[in-house]
């Protein structure tokens, strides 16, 4: 019997339990491809799954409130089938009756009958439950805002040491909200024209950027997928926040451009897009796997004059070139909306050791860069030990480094006051993204 669309939420939810070093992206996209699904049935198990990854922490305290028992202690099947509940009573269109119900139903389903009483009777007592009846059970005001978010502490204790309280909140928010769909047209096989009469066939609304005329920010995406023009490379998914940065290497013909971090290789496309072909690209990546993707991108978008290479560029010899981007390794807490797992996988040590790698990187790959060159250095982290810290820490140690200031006119509402660009989610509502130019002498 083919399963229905919450016993593939219950599935995609169990399995991230189960296995946390696979991201939910992946699981969900997994058993999405194991039924017989409608648009409309897929998007309200995304909006599941997602929504029940965003809020876990909140989930689990009205699931506390409600446990006779300790919750903690509980499988992760019956974990899995109360945030569920849990999440559509308080978050989804979903009727009370059929979010209680069609729980229980489904713990019978997948053979939790023995879980079905209690599923039922946590759910009805949440059903009674208020936000504020939640809230007013924490004292410690740190632990109510993160409740309240669905944020760990450690990262709400670093974003309010620099920021007010009311913008702190504001990015908790963009935080569990789905992000916005960006698509990237590809210049170099269809025109403008062409390309917004197919999102008008296909009943897609769309806006063209003011900022860079090629993305569009479009209501729906999952049709596009299976479309013969998306396997002819006419336009690629890829978030405006990202573009901005991938046009600060500014191609020209006759360049040897390294992208030394390039997996899965939207950022490099768009640049050698932008070349029209005419730049040589050598697209670097550590891990094996991701440069498969890297791989299909350039066959799919018909990209020419592009390299691939595996290394590891904090260590291996690079080709020389005379520009380096560096979207590097980082702690991506500008993209917790897009990857609703990662507040839950990071913790606040990582950000040590993520700094030694990109140090590394950043040394490494200086050694390779031409007299004159340009080198782009960038992350999706909010986080100032990562971004500007540390390009001040190790430009002290680079020779003929200095930071040159972005002036593009079109990008003056995201440069900060030292000339980097900094895209902030809950003011521009896209990506948090750091990039800063560093040029090197002749």
């Amino acid at each position: 019997m083919a399963s229905s669309p919450r016993e593939l939420a219950y599935k995609a939810l169990l399995a991230a339990e189960k296995d946390q070093s696979t991201g939910i992206d992946e699981l969900l996209s997994t058993f999405l491809q194991q039924g017989e699904l409608t648009q409309q049935e897929k998007r309200w198990i995304m909006e599941l799954v997602y929504g029940v990854t965003r809020m876990k922490l909140q989930l689990d305290a009205w699931i506390e409130m409600a446990f006779k028992g300790r919750y903690r202690k509980a499988q992760h099947s019956v974990k899995s089938l109360l945030r569920m509940g849990a999440f559509q009573l308080k978050y989804m269109q979903t009727s009370e009756h059929a979010a209680i119900n069609e729980t229980v139903a489904l713990s019978r389903k997948v053979k939790q009958s023995q879980a079905s009483g209690l599923v039922n009777a946590v759910l009805r007592k949440i059903q009674s439950l208020e936000l504020k009846d939640l809230l007013n059970h924490y004292e410690d005001e740190m632990d109510r805002l993160s409740i309240e978010t669905s944020h760990p502490q450690w990262l709400l204790e670093k974003w309010i040491s620099r920021y007010p309280l009311d913008e702190v909140s504001a990015l908790c928010s963009h935080n569990n909200t789905a992000p916005k769909t960006w698509i990237r047209r590809n210049i170099q096989i269809v025109g403008a024209e062409d390309f917004e009469s197919f999102l008008d066939g296909l009943d897609i609304k769309h806006k063209k950027s003011d900022v860079l005329d090629v993305f569009y920010e479009i209501g729906s995406a999952s049709s596009l997928f299976s479309t013969k023009e998306f396997h002819g490379g006419w336009f690629s998914f890829q978030d405006l926040a990202a573009g901005l940065v991938a046009s600060l290497i500014d191609p020209e013909s006759g360049d040897t451009i390294v992208d030394a971090c390039s997996a899965p290789g939207g950022k490099m496309a768009f640049i050698s897009e932008l070349s029209g072909g005419q730049a040589k690209i050598i697209a670097c990546d550590a891990s094996h796997s991701r440069l498969a993707k890297v791989r299909e991108n350039i066959l799919r978008l018909g990209l020419k004059q592009i390299e691939v290479l595996e290394l590891d560029a904090a260590v291996a010899p690079l080709p020389a070139a005379n520009k380096i981007l560096l979207d590097v390794p980082c702690s991506g807490t500008g993209v917790l909306n897009r990857r609703p797992d990662a507040r839950w996988k990071r913790q606040a040590l990582d950000i040590i050791s993520l700094t030694g790698i990109q140090s590394n990187i950043l040394t490494n790959s200086w050694k390779y860069l031409a007299p004159g060159g340009l080198l782009v250095y960038a992350t999706c982290t909010l986080e100032p030990d990562e971004n500007w810290e540390l390009i001040d820490s190790v430009l002290e140690h680079l020779d003929q480094a200095s930071v040159e200031a972005i002036e593009h006119e079109n990008l003056k509402p995201y440069i900060d006051e030292r000339g980097a660009l900094s895209t902030l989610p809950w003011r521009h509502d896209m990506d948090g993204m750091f990039a800063v130019k560093i040029r090197k002498a002749l």
